[in-house]
C-alpha cells in the first residue's frame, strides 16, 4: 500500500490537532489491533510457540538503544506505546494512552492513561513512569537511539497519577504518531537504567530467556491489560542469517516465521507448497551514507558526485531481481506524489568526475563499510566501486559481521552503506533524520543552507497548502544536499507456514495477533 503524503492521509496535522482527543475515545479502550482481511475474521486459537528466524541478532534488550529490527520488534513485545497504529500503519490507536489532546495551538499536549495496567515485576503504571521515559529520551546521555523520540519536548510532568502534560519547544503537531514509534516504548521508572539485564514492561509476553546471538525466549503476561491477547503462549527469535538456511529452517518446519528476509529467499520460497510469502512494495530503503563533517563529504560537490556513481536500474535489478523502485535520493516512496517532478539522480561518471577536479579531490582512496547480514547491502557497496573505479577512485568493500559493523560503522566512518526504514510522520522523515539536532542525522549537522529552519516549520504547520509548499522545499533542499545517496526502494519481504494466522507482512511485527491454526 503507497505511504500517502501526511498532508493527504488520515494523519493530517489538521486532522491531528482537531481530532485527537476523539482518536482516544472510550469506544477503542481495552481493544487491540483494526481487524483486516480474512485471517482477523476467523476466531483465533489459544496456545502454541511461535518460532520466528531473523537475519539479525538481538542486539540489545533496552528498548532505546535497539538498533536491529529484531530488537525493535521484540520490545514491542516486552513493552507497550502511549499510541501505536494499526494495520495499515497509519491509524492510529490507544495503547496506555486513552485519550490525547492539543492545547495552545499544539505546543502542550495533555495524555490521560489507562488505569489499572502493570509492569512484569508488579509495580502499577503511571504518570511517573511516562515522566521517567520521556526525560530519559531527552537525556542525549541516556536516550541512545530514542533520542527525541516524542518530538521537540522542553518539559513534561504529572499532572495527577493518570494525567501527563507535554510542553513543547514549539507547536508540534506530530505528537500521536510520535508516541507510536520503535524507540518510544514506555518504561518503569523503578528499572528505567537497567533494562539492558532487566526488561520489564507492561507488554503482551514477558522474557523467559536471553542467549545473546543464539535465541530469545518469551512467554505470554498472564497479567495484560487487553483481556483475550495475546493468543500465543510463547514466542522464540532465532538468528538464521544464511538464506539457504532460512529456506531450509522454514521447509523443514524447525520455524513458522521468517523475516526480513533478501529476495533469493522469497523467490525460492513462493511457490512452496504450505508455506505463504511475501513480497510487499515499501518504504523501506537501503542507503550509501556520504557523512558530511568527515572528509572528503564536508565538500556537497564531493556527496553530489557520489549520487552520480551508481547505475541504479542495474543496481536494482542485481540486488533485488527487479522487487523494488529506483530511488532518487528523496526519503519517500518515489509513488508519493511530494517527489515528482524532481530530476532523476542516475550514473553520470563524466559528471561525477567533474564534481570531484572541481571540489580539488584527487586520488581519493576510501573504504566502504557494508555487512552481509543486512541484504542486499553489499551489492550497493559493489555497485558504488564500480562506478568509481571507471573515473579513477579507489573503493575497498569491507563486509563485515553485524555486530562488528554496529559498534564501529554508524557515525563513525565516512561511507558506509546501511538499512532505513519506513517513517509515518515528518517529524520522524525530516527532523530525526535530517535537522541537526535529530537523532538519525548521522552527519550531525545542516547538510543545506536554511534547511533546519524549514524544517521546524514543516513539524509546526498545520494548513495543509503551506505544509506541501514546505515539504517540497525541504526535499528541494535535501536533493542535491543531503549525506544520502537513496539508489532504490525495496520490497519487504517474508514467509509463513500456513499455520500462522493473523501476520501482517511489515517490518516491525506485531504478535498480539498472530495465532497457530494447528
Amino acid at each position: 500500500m503507497p505511504r500517502d503524503t501526511l498532508f493527504n492521509s488520515p494523519l493530517t496535522r489538521r486532522g491531528l490537532l482537531k481530532g485527537s482527543a476523539a482518536a482516544g475515545a472510550a469506544a477503542w479502550a481495552g481493544t487491540g489491533l483494526l481487524p483486516i482481511g480474512s485471517a482477523w475474521a476467523q476466531t483465533p486459537k489459544k496456545g502454541g510457540q511461535l518460532r520466528i528466524a531473523y537475519s539479525t541478532p538481538v542486539d540489545t534488550l533496552d528498548p532505546m538503544a535497539a538498533a536491529s529490527s529484531t530488537s525493535q520488534t521484540l520490545s514491542g513485545m516486552l513493552f507497550d506505546n502511549l499510541i501505536t497504529f494499526g494495520p495499515d500503519q497509519r491509524t492510529l490507536i490507544p495503547q496506555l494512552a486513552l485519550s490525547w489532546k492539543p492545547e495552545k495551538s499544539g505546543q502542550e499536549w495533555v495524555v490521560e492513561l489507562r488505569q489499572g495496567v502493570k509492569f512484569h515485576h508488579g509495580k502499577e503504571f503511571g504518570a511517573d513512569d511516562v515522566v521517567a521515559t520521556v526525560m530519559r529520551s531527552i537525556d542525549k546521555a541516556r536516550a541512545a537511539r530514542a533520542y527525541r523520540t516524542f518530538g521537540p519536548v522542553a518539559d513534561v510532568k504529572a499532572e495527577g497519577p493518570h494525567t501527563v502534560r507535554f510542553v513543547m519547544e514549539q507547536p508540534f503537531s506530530d505528537f500521536p504518531p510520535s508516541c507510536c514509534t520503535r524507540w518510544s516504548r514506555i518504561l518503569p521508572a523503578d528499572k528505567i537504567d537497567n533494562l539492558a539485564t532487566d526488561p520489564v514492561g507492561t507488554g503482551p509476553f514477558v522474557l523467559a530467556e536471553h542467549k545473546q546471538g543464539i535465541s530469545t525466549s518469551i512467554k505470554r503476561n498472564e497479567n495484560y491489560w487487553d483481556a483475550g491477547r495475546p493468543h500465543l503462549d510463547s514466542v522464540v527469535l532465532l538468528q538464521v542469517s544464511e538464506s539457504v538456511a532460512q529456506q531450509a529452517a522454514l521447509r523443514a518446519n524447525s520455524v513458522d516465521v521468517v523475516c526480513t528476509m533478501g529476495v533469493e529467499t522469497y523467490l525460492a520460497l513462493k511457490d512452496v507448497s504450505g508455506i505463504t510469502a511475501y513480497s510487499r512494495p515499501s518504504g523501506l530503503y537501503q542507503v550509501g551514507f556520504t557523512l558530511a563533517q568527515i572528509d572528503p563529504f564536508k565538500d556537497q560537490r564531493v556527496r553530489l558526485a557520489f549520487k552520480h556513481l551508481i547505475d541504479r536500474k542495474a543496481l536494482l535489478q542485481s540486488a533485488l531481481l527487479g522487487q523494488g523502485v529506483v530511488g532518487n535520493d528523496l526519503p519517500l516512496r518515489p509513488d508519493d506524489p511530494a517527489v515528482a517532478g524532481f530530476p532523476q539522480h542516475d550514473q553520470d561518471l563524466p559528471k561525477a568526475k567533474a564534481l570531484l577536479e572541481a571540489a580539488g579531490v584527487k586520488n581519493l582512496k576510501l573504504d566502504i563499510w557494508t555487512t552481509s547480514e543486512r541484504p542486499p547491502s553489499p551489492r550497493m557497496a559493489l555497485a558504488f566501486k564500480d562506478g568509481a573505479t571507471k573515473i579513477g577512485v579507489d573503493l575497498t568493500v569491507r563486509d563485515i559481521t553485524y555486530a562488528e559493523y554496529t559498534a564501529n560503522v554508524p557515525r563513525k566512518q565516512p561511507l558506509f552503506t546501511a538499512n532505513w526504514s519506513e517513517f509515518f510522520s515528518n517529524f520522524q522523515i525530516f527532523y530525526l533524520s535530517y535537522h541537526s539536532k535529530g537523532a538519525y542525522n548521522y552527519s550531525g549537522m545542516e547538510t543545506a543552507p536554511g534547511l533546519d529552519a524549514v524544517i521546524e516549520d514543516i513539524i509546526a504547520n498545520v494548513d495543509p497548502v503551506k505544509q506541501k509548499e514546505l515539504v517540497n522545499k525541504a526535499l528541494t533542499l535535501i536533493h542535491d544536499n543531503s549525506d544520502r545517496v537513496i539508489p532504490y526502494f525495496l520490497n519487504y519481504f517474508a514467509a509463513t507456514r500456513s499455520a500462522v494466522k493473523g501476520y501482517n507482512p511489515v517490518e516491525i511485527l506485531d504478535i498480539r495477533d498472530i495465532w497457530l491454526d494447528a
